[in-house]
């Protein structure tokens, strides 16, 4: 299956309507700084590409060679409560259980790139777990459509230094328009630039 590279605009255009399906092209130009006809024409692109398979917005995570699995966590009691916290602030954790099981203890749904989805293992503290397993879905009935940002198979350019991020996309709203770094850096030097604009059009 080929995947399907997006640059910055086609992100926003997801995100807008992730956010709000119903939302129009004019509402979408005007928070991206673009023109309607630029608009319609990336939607449409998008749908042709199979990436909207419907308007409502239902994003194949495949097409952008994003990968779904369950992962199981065996974990002793007092460790529950600690790994919880731990996982619900990835960002490839979208959904997640806590069950009365003691042989599956937390059981999440996650959502990204193969090779992040292997290394949560190795981004939370292993303390009093057993075991942990990671079983790819195959098709999945019910989806969260968030995009992963930080997937290898988006393109993004650095609002800021416009070099190709690679790894963890800094996502930040100013305005209510969305903006994408490479790092905290460049995203704080872009802050200072944009409140000195603002400052001087006062």
């Amino acid at each position: 299956m080929n995947m399907v590279e997006l640059d910055n605009l086609d992100i926003k255009i997801l995100t807008h309507l992730q956010d709000n399906g119903r939302k129009s092209y004019q509402e979408i130009a005007k928070s991206c700084l673009t023109s309607v006809p630029t608009i319609k024409s990336r939607v449409d692109r998008l749908l042709e590409l199979g990436v909207i398979s419907k308007f409502t917005i239902d994003i194949d995570n495949s097409k952008l060679g994003i990968t779904e699995a369950i992962l199981l966590v065996n974990a002793k009691p007092r460790a529950v409560s600690r790994i919880t916290e731990e996982l619900r602030g990835l960002e490839e954790v979208k959904e997640l259980y806590v069950t009365s099981d003691s042989d599956a203890a937390i059981v999440s749904r996650v959502a990204g790139d193969m090779q992040r989805i292997l290394a949560i293992q190795d981004r939370i503290n292993l303390t009093d777990v057993n075991n942990i397993r990671i079983i790819s879905v195959k098709n999945a009935f019910r989806r969260d459509s968030t995009i992963p940002l930080a997937s290898s198979s988006i393109t993004l350019t650095c609002a800021y230094c416009e070099r190709k991020v690679t790894g963890d996309a800094v996502r930040k709203k100013f305005d209510d328009k969305d903006y994408f770094f490479c790092c905290t850096t460049c995203q704080g030097e872009f802050e200072k630039k944009y409140l000195k604009l603002l400052a001087n059009a006062q």
